[in-house]
Formats: C-alpha cells, structure tokens, sequence
C-alpha cells in the first residue's frame, strides 16, 4: 500500500481498463458472453433462420 499515490487529473488521463455503460448496457442485455469468438459459436444455439448470433461487444463475443 505504500506505493500507492493520489491520481490528479492528468494522472488519471492514462488510466486505462473498464468498460463504458454503452458496452455494459449491451453485454448484460445479451444472453451470454464469450472472451474469443470460437468459444461464442461452440456455445451458441444454432438457428439457421439467424445465422450466426455471436456478435461482437466491446472486447466479448456475445450472442
């Protein structure tokens, strides 16, 4: 914990990581998430009037 300091403004500019409401908005409304897309189409439901449902969501893969 020592190495910790305060984050002014400028500072906290270059922090990086998180996602914006937008993305978590759209990810919590589809019904599952994936971090790669093979993974999104093992686990998808197959649907051949849809095609393929996993779409591409701020970083996941989300169908």
């Amino acid at each position: 914990m020592k190495n910790l300091r305060k984050l002014s403004r400028e500072n906290l500019k270059t922090v990086k990581g998180g996602i914006t409401e937008e993305c978590a908005r759209a990810q919590a409304s589809a019904i599952a998430c994936y971090s790669t897309m093979a993974a999104c189409q093992a686990n998808a439901p197959s649907d051949p009037d849809f095609g393929d449902l996993c779409r591409h969501l701020c970083n996941r893969y989300c169908y």
